[in-house]
């Protein structure tokens, strides 16, 4: 499985990144974790439009969702087939249009599993104040989205190889209903996940000193998502 970081800035894009998009492919199938503010641009770099096989939705903020309006127009271009989409039962409210010949919402159901080609796919909900997800693909990835510390969290990071966590602030002064960067390296190290990839870095905060507050408490590696990260697991 390959793991590639589209954008990972936080609430709204930042001078060096989109909103929060995430390509997993494994045997030619090609799916994206969230699909948010900006990022339907720089995912070309990595897939065509038409390649995308299907879309994780992890809650109805337009910094995780906003792009598939400009996903779907790309894709209509070229006479693409209509992209499955899977989230929360209130983005079909939040897109504000359902047109079935350019989307398949489908509304997901913790604990799932999805089978989404070659992957398994399991979900958590997650406290973010709205209906929120996480998501686990196979034994390698589990992303967080966004959430404040929970025990289903916990209970589906348990293993994992590489953890995607949201570093929304620091331990000193985080934000309610997320993770601050100390919280993501507690999970971490509960976790045993072997690297710990920080997202959702807020353009305005010290990228240094959140890396700081995770590596020291995470008991395992931990780096910043970049655009253009790729990992394999």
């Amino acid at each position: 499985m390959r793991f590639t970081v589209v954008g990972c800035a936080g609430s709204v894009p930042g001078p060096d990144s989109a909103s929060s998009c995430y390509l997993v492919e494994q045997d030619g199938y090609r799916l994206l974790l969230d699909l948010g503010t900006g990022s339907a641009g720089p995912l070309q770099r990595y897939c065509a439009p038409e390649q995308v096989d299907a879309v994780l939705v992890s809650h109805a903020h337009i910094d995780h969702y906003f792009d598939l309006n400009a996903l779907s127009y790309l894709r209509q271009r070229v006479g693409a087939a209509p992209l499955d989409v899977y989230g929360p039962a209130n983005l079909p409210a939040a897109l504000r249009w359902t047109d079935e010949a350019l989307l398949r919402l489908h509304t997901v159901t913790p604990p799932g599993p999805l089978a989404l080609g070659p992957l398994a796919v399991r979900l958590a909900a997650v406290e973010h104040g709205m209906e929120s997800y996480a998501y686990r693909v196979g034994d390698a990835l589990c992303y967080t989205g966004d959430t404040a510390p929970c025990a289903e969290l916990d209970k589906l990071a348990d293993g994992c190889a590489v953890l995607l966590a949201e570093a929304c602030g620091y331990e000193a002064d985080s934000v309610p209903r997320h993770l601050s960067a100390a919280d993501a390296g507690l999970l971490a190290a509960r976790a045993g996940a072997r690297l710990l990839v920080l997202t959702h870095l807020r353009s305005w905060l010290d990228h240094d000193r959140l890396l700081a507050e995770a590596a020291a408490v995470a008991g395992c590696p931990v780096v910043l998502a970049t655009p253009g990260l790729r990992l394999r697991a």
